[in-house]
């Protein structure tokens, strides 16, 4: 009879043990609805603000109280779920480092805080005003990450800039991705501009033309002495990602569907 005795506690223990796992599980679960729902509840306030404000402002430099309020909601975004080192991911315990696939895809600029580079020159206000008349303006902000042939990370950057009855052309610049080492700051170091005629006289450019490719700063090496930038990305997920400067300033993307 003995014998029985540790079975039971043994018995008594796993049941004990079961218990406050579930229990754990139970509360876990309700902290992840949590913040889904916060998630959720963010994002639709962050649409509003932005549909609110309009395009081209959303990126184009001014309006601060506008952008004020959205700068405070953009916080909260960030704070409710951590970026998880989307540099130095890894697919398994083990794996070797790489880069989190939530990065890479297609993403549409909806927002930048101080402007982009493009709209942070003199003729920002310009561009403002012409943005109204038809086919004249900024338009399609565009970034695409992807990885090369040597698995690194390749950042494509692209704006189609309206000339009225000159046509619309697509100017881009790319550039590749490194890690500062945090998992979370990258380097970006630009190789190259594009140049693409979209449309002109009112008729859409053959699809097949190349672009104008010229290439910038004039090294083929690590590349320390071309034009670059630092980017920290403070959160992403599945259609949401948020990118900050080296000055701060806030970048908002959203995932472009695939068509």
């Amino acid at each position: 009879m003995t014998s029985l005795i540790p079975v039971k506690r043994h018995a008594s223990c796993a049941i004990n043990v079961s218990k406050r796992c579930n229990v754990l599980t139970v509360k876990a679960f309700s902290r992840f609805q949590d913040t889904e729902c916060h998630l959720a509840e963010t994002k639709k306030e962050l649409n509003l603000l932005i549909q609110n404000l309009g395009f081209p402002s959303t990126v184009l430099p001014g309006d601060p109280r506008a952008k004020s309020e959205i700068d405070k909601v953009l916080h909260r975004l960030e704070a409710l779920t951590p970026a998880p080192e989307p540099l130095l991911w890894q697919q398994q315990p083990g794996g070797t480092p790489g880069i989190s696939p939530l990065l890479l895809g297609e993403w549409e600029l909806l927002y930048a805080s101080n402007g982009i580079l493009v709209t942070r020159t003199a003729p920002a206000e310009l561009l403002r005003l012409a943005s109204r008349l038809p086919g004249v303006g900024l338009s399609d902000i565009t970034q695409t990450l992807a990885l090369n042939e040597a698995d690194a990370l390749v950042a494509s950057n692209s704006a189609v800039l309206g000339f009225g009855p000159m046509g619309s052309w697509k100017v881009g610049i790319e550039g590749i991705w490194r890690d500062s080492g945090d998992g979370k700051t990258a380097r970006v170091l630009f190789d190259q501009v594009s140049i693409k005629p979209v449309s002109a006289m009112g008729l859409a450019a053959p699809s097949w033309l190349p672009p104008l490719r010229l290439a910038s700063g004039g090294s083929s090496g690590p590349g320390e002495v071309r034009a670059g930038a630092s980017w920290t990305t403070t959160f992403v997920d599945r259609d949401t990602r948020v990118g900050r400067g080296r000055d701060g300033e806030a970048f908002l993307f959203r995932r472009k569907p695939p068509q």
